[in-house]
């Protein structure tokens, strides 16, 4: 445990000595909160940390983030004026400080309230520190006892859901009284979106969804024979056959994927995807995947087709730069920039078309994808789909198969998409398949899987 001495007498001057966790976490979300709702994706930077304090930070930053709407809800129920209008330093130490009351039950109330308190005299401004201690002592007093798992959200009792199925039981009253609103704060989704979810959906599966949202999601690795799972304590099955959680180090997990080329990180909603290709492509000879990002279907997609070549692209020069390396020497993987895709125009027996979307379906995973979906957000997005279509449909050959996949559950994104395509541009579906999102707090990981969607179109 880091104890308050350890902060030191940093200020906004440069540091010359080794940070804390909770400095790291605090600095960064202070950094994050001219941003919001567009959050930087990239983590928190703690290489210079000990290996247990980067746990810890990886860890308290994580959980902030995921509950950031919660952890503002209940601040501004303990403050004189909302959270949003104090200065971004005064709101990122009540955030994390909160975060630590709330979702860290091992971490000792002292230790998280000294340290905050010291953080703000240091940081903000003297008279801060009086402040900090108030409002934090006020969250560990509304904080009750912890329940065990509970399959769904009690709306009589008055708790917060853990994202290991446990609730904190609050001493008071604090939601709002409508029940989309309650579960939007409870879970720290935007309203917006639990709205547009309802307006398709039973509550029961809008309820599903957003505590799904708060898992931990696993490391979920394909490509693995049964008894290399089987042997190894880091591993354990998955309920689909064909792919184990990592339950090792993540500092151990690329030498153990280096040793084993055939296996990669990839959840079975993403798999989906070439399975499907495969079964209504058995044959392919050119296959291009135009959005390719990290390369995780590229390579399967070469495993998958043993005879076929492959050509990858992406728009964005630093997913194109890490496929260059990724397939640097391969024989059968070509990586091309994408003002080059053209001279391919007729050739491609597979186009694979896997678009940006608003990530509805992996935002266990993509945390801070589900405070940007609104509106506004999902018709640009829809338009920047129908952009890409267009733009990437001369590639395919006469009769080649086009594969329009997202990791989205919206329908506007999905089938509605997909009839689009087939509307002006001649085509048919084949087959498609949806997938909603699998596994609630509390459910082992195994059991964890990302939501999706994949239209399969001559």
């Amino acid at each position: 445990m880091i104890s308050a001495h350890m902060l030191g007498s940093m200020n906004d001057e440069p540091i010359h000595r080794q940070r804390s966790a909770r400095d790291c976490v605090i600095r960064r979300i202070a950094e994050q909160i001219p941003r919001w709702p567009d959050l930087d994706v990239r983590p928190i930077a703690v290489a210079d940390l000990e290996a247990r304090d980067r746990r810890l930070a990886q860890a308290i930053y994580g959980q902030a983030i995921r509950r950031w709407i919660t952890l503002a809800f209940l601040l501004d129920t303990r403050l004189a004026r909302p959270l949003r209008e104090l200065e971004p330093k005064m709101q990122a130490v009540l955030l994390v400080g909160a975060a630590q009351v709330f979702l860290f039950d091992h971490l000792p109330d002292h230790a998280v309230v000294d340290e905050s308190v010291t953080w703000a005299k240091r940081n903000v401004r003297a008279k801060a520190g009086g402040m900090v201690n108030a409002v934090l002592r006020r969250m560990i007093d509304l904080r009750g006892e912890i329940v065990e798992n509970r399959s769904r959200l009690d709306s009589k009792t008055h708790s917060l859901p853990l994202s290991d199925g446990r609730y904190v039981v609050l001493r008071e009253a604090v939601w709002p009284d409508d029940p989309l609103e309650r579960l939007a704060v409870r879970t720290s989704h935007p309203l917006e979106l639990l709205r547009c979810w309802g307006r398709r959906l039973a509550p029961v599966e809008v309820e599903r969804l957003a505590l799904h949202n708060l898992m931990q999601a696993p490391t979920i690795i394909a490509g693995l024979p049964p008894e290399v799972i089987a042997e190894r304590d880091d591993l354990t099955a998955h309920t689909e056959p064909g792919f184990a959680v990592w339950k090792g180090e993540a500092e151990q997990l690329p030498a153990f994927l280096a040793e084993r080329p055939q296996a990669r990180v990839q959840d079975p909603a993403s798999h989906d995807v070439v399975q499907g290709i495969r079964r209504h492509a058995e044959i392919a000879g050119l296959i291009i995947d135009a959005c390719a990002g990290s390369g995780t279907k590229t390579a399967q997609l070469a495993a998958a087709f043993p005879n076929a070549s492959i050509i990858a692209s992406d728009v964005d020069a630093r997913r194109a730069g890490l496929l260059t390396e990724r397939f640097a020497g391969s024989a059968r993987v070509q990586v091309v920039e994408q003002q080059r895709l053209i001279e391919h125009a007729g050739t491609a027996d597979v186009l694979l078309l896997d678009v940006p979307c608003t990530n509805t379906g992996t935002l266990a995973r993509r945390v801070e994808a589900k405070y940007r979906v609104d509106e506004k957000h999902l018709n640009s997005l829809i338009a920047l789909q129908k952009q890409i279509v267009a733009d990437h449909l001369a590639l395919r050959a006469p009769g080649g198969l086009v594969a329009y996949s997202t990791c989205s559950l919206e329908p506007e994104e999905n089938e509605q998409q997909a009839r689009w395509i087939c509307k002006w541009h001649d085509l048919r579906i084949v087959a498609e398949r949806g997938r909603r999102p699998a596994g609630l707090p509390g459910d082992n990981p195994s059991r964890y899987t990302d939501g999706g969607y994949l239209a399969l179109i001559r």
